[in-house]
């Protein structure tokens, strides 16, 4: 067992900040599907004329726009957010911050970076997977993934 999952198994506030880490991804999961959601009806009308042509030709443009739209959301929300305000709304609401290491202000790159692997279709859900599992079983911080490391980041619960 590595040094990581250890810590964790062995420290109830780690163990607490994973738990409020999985359930704020559930929280912002909710939330990025409720903006997928708009921005696809917003997209379905603007191609509703299209519809009328042919359903084939709009079911085309509808998959088109829906795959460049996820990678967009899920990228954008988490970079904006965690960018300017070191948190998603999900880790707000939990009491998380994002945090450079090396202290200073959280940055774009920096957030963008760490979110790389958040899930947006099945091969990114098996790359997140592999972030968690790298990140327990490689030897460093217990409450970084192993895209925080790459990243230089942390999530924390501050005092």
């Amino acid at each position: 067992m590595s040094d990581r999952l250890e810590a964790v198994r062995l420290n109830p506030a780690l163990q607490n900040l994973w738990i409020k880490r999985v359930i704020a991804f559930i929280v912002d999961s909710i939330i990025i599907g409720i903006l997928f959601v708009i921005t696809s009806i917003i997209f379905a009308v603007l191609l509703l004329p299209v519809r009328l042509i042919t359903v084939d030709i709009f079911t085309g443009l509808f998959a088109g726009v829906s795959t460049i739209l996820s990678p967009l959301i899920v990228y954008g929300y988490y970079t904006i957010f965690e960018g300017s305000y070191n948190a998603t709304m999900g880790k707000m609401f939990l009491g998380l911050r994002v945090m450079p290491l090396r202290g200073g202000r959280m940055s774009y790159k920096k957030a963008f970076v760490r979110n790389l692997t958040k899930p947006w279709n099945w091969i990114i859900a098996v790359l997140f997977l592999l972030d968690l599992l790298v990140g327990f079983a490689t030897e460093g911080d217990p409450r970084e993934r192993f895209m925080d490391v790459v990243a230089g980041t942390v999530v924390v619960t501050p005092a």
